[in-house]
């Protein structure tokens, strides 16, 4: 075992929202998270803009906000050709160093796990084990490659626990009965757990100075089953298969407050550690914009011939499908195409006489179309349907604002659009369902630590920094984040002041020469539909 010191750990866990969460701890669910929480720092961590997974945690990594580190979304769109299309956004589209990347380049080992556009991995002196990748290419996908052959010889890398059966989640989606939610559930749990023993595992046998993980079950979870657990909402749930189901949300709670321990005794009494969520949670609202369907309403979008009219309540295909594929390119100006972006692009005529709206005719009709959607409201409560529109100027602005959408949509109700062709623009959802709000989780515990402290709101990408400086690493200074030093002891800061360094700290980085194979992106992008991302 190498004698290397844990310093700072970093706990993801996707979705944590303290509206959820107190309620957890206040109920018994929760005890570790509790003390931790009293016993340390906590507060708000706003997310990005758009509170979305990829462009949120990519913020937290590199302390750089989106129109600077270039994710946007969990697919990259290609506007160029005779038409959009889209790919799987990949590491290569995060353009600026990330904090393992920083450490490395400073003398720390890293490790982080489960983390999005982490793959193909830029190699460090550490660990990477990037999330979104099949299960069946995790070996190719692990730096450095000998760290996946330890993890099989140990025991703890157990593919077949960690598959996903894709036609169970593309209908999840769109919605589960009840009586289908606790193997939802369950597959969480076991995963879950396959993460934490890979975890405590590299902690013993590779330890880094920087460790990092991500539990992405939370939002996964409460997306389909926040109903069942809500204390607004729980009662009205009895049935035999609603209260099973909520019985294993409840134990998949518990399980992640007993990592929470396990993470920080095995640690060392030495380390800082720090829970944070990308984004927070909500209920959404019981109504679905379909902002194609809109945009055709307004003259902006053509559908193909014989797209079906969805009459589910969906915001996704079911079938192996692309939005794009649904389009008529040559009478479309205007489109949406994945429901996780909440993006509006506007189609720019290469020439006179193409498709799209000219330069000289951007600006007015940009306006214009962000006056009608501000105007729109739902015929069944009069009420505006959308709380604000931004201009990608205004929402990224940066060295990569050209990649990013024309218009980012914040629903009143905070949740996500459909891409699909309906017969109105708003329509009942189905099943109860739950959303992304913006505001996350930051606690810190440790040594150094400012004990019992409620910390004013923290920004998303102030997380980047405070762990570089719990690291003992001098922060880059085109960090847009900045060390939260409210978390911190007086006396700790007194020694040690906060080191800057000018640039970015250490270059993108040339990524591992392994790629996607078509059949691995597909998985992807299956489990993506299946989420209600694409």
């Amino acid at each position: 075992m190498s004698q290397t010191k844990i310093q700072t750990v970093i706990i993801g866990l996707d979705g944590a929202t303290y509206d959820m969460l107190d309620h957890l701890v206040a109920e018994g669910v929760m005890p570790n998270l509790g003390r931790i929480m009293a016993e340390g720092a906590r507060g708000i961590l706003a997310s990005t803009i758009h509170p979305l997974t990829p462009p949120a945690w990519a913020t937290l990594m590199t302390g750089r906000s989106p129109g600077n580190h270039g994710v946007f979304d969990f697919i990259r769109v290609d506007r160029e050709g005779s038409k959009p299309s889209y790919t799987l956004a990949t590491s290569a589209d995060v353009k600026v160093p990330t904090i393992w990347q920083i450490a490395s380049a400073a003398g720390k080992r890293a490790t982080t796990l489960n983390y999005p556009v982490m793959f193909p991995a830029k190699p460090i002196d550490g660990v990477v084990i990037p999330g979104y990748v099949p299960w069946s290419y995790l070996g190719r996908a692990i730096h450095p490659r000998e760290t996946f052959k330890m993890l099989k010889a140990k025991g703890v890398f157990k593919a077949s626990e960690m598959s996903t059966d894709w036609q169970h989640e593309r209908k999840a989606v769109q919605g589960l009965s009840e009586n289908q939610l606790t193997d939802w559930v369950q597959f969480h749990i076991t995963r879950e757990q396959r993460w934490q023993d890979i975890l405590l595992t590299l902690m013993e046998e590779e330890p880094s100075e920087l460790t990092a993980v991500l539990f992405d079950g939370v939002d996964r979870i409460q997306h389909l089953c926040w109903h069942l657990i809500d204390p607004v909402s729980r009662d009205d749930y009895t049935t035999p298969e609603s209260v099973a189901a909520r019985e294993l949300v409840l134990q998949y709670f518990r399980n992640v407050d007993d990592y929470l321990v396990q993470i920080i005794d095995k640690a060392g009494p030495q380390a800082q550690v720090f829970i944070v969520s990308d984004h927070g949670f909500t209920r959404s609202g019981t109504r679905i914009f379909y902002a194609n369907t809109f945009l055709e309403h307004a003259g902006l979008l053509t559908w193909n011939a014989g797209v079906a009219m969805d009459d589910q309540g969906r915001v996704a295909l079911d079938e192996n499908t692309e939005a794009s594929t649904l389009i008529d390119w040559a009478e479309t100006k205007a489109y949406s195409l994945s429901s996780s972006s909440n993006a509006i692009f506007i189609r720019r005529a290469a020439k006179p006489g193409d498709p799209g709206v000219t330069d000289a005719a951007y600006e007015a009709f940009r306006d214009d179309l962000i006056a009608q959607l501000l105007a729109f409201t739902d015929p069944e409560t009069g009420k505006p349907v959308i709380k604000s529109v931004f201009k990608r100027e205004d929402a990224f602005p940066g060295t990569q604002t050209e990649r990013a959408p024309d218009l980012t949509l914040q629903l009143h109700d905070y949740s996500f659009l459909s891409v699909l062709r309906a017969d109105q623009p708003i329509k009942d959802r189905r099943v109860p369902y739950a959303t992304h709000h913006p505001d996350g989780i930051f606690v810190a515990t440790g040594p150094g630590i400012a004990a019992g402290t409620a910390l004013d709101r923290l920004q998303i990408a102030d997380v980047a920094p405070t762990a570089l400086y719990s690291c003992g690493v001098e922060v880059p200074s085109e960090m847009e984040g900045k060390v939260a030093e409210q978390a911190f002891a007086e006396a700790y800061k007194a020694d040690n002041p906060i080191r800057y360094t000018a640039g970015e700290g250490a270059a993108a980085g040339d990524t591992d020469d392994a790629a996607l194979t078509g059949d691995a992106e597909e998985q992807i992008r299956e489990r993506l539909k299946s989420l209600g991302y694409l």
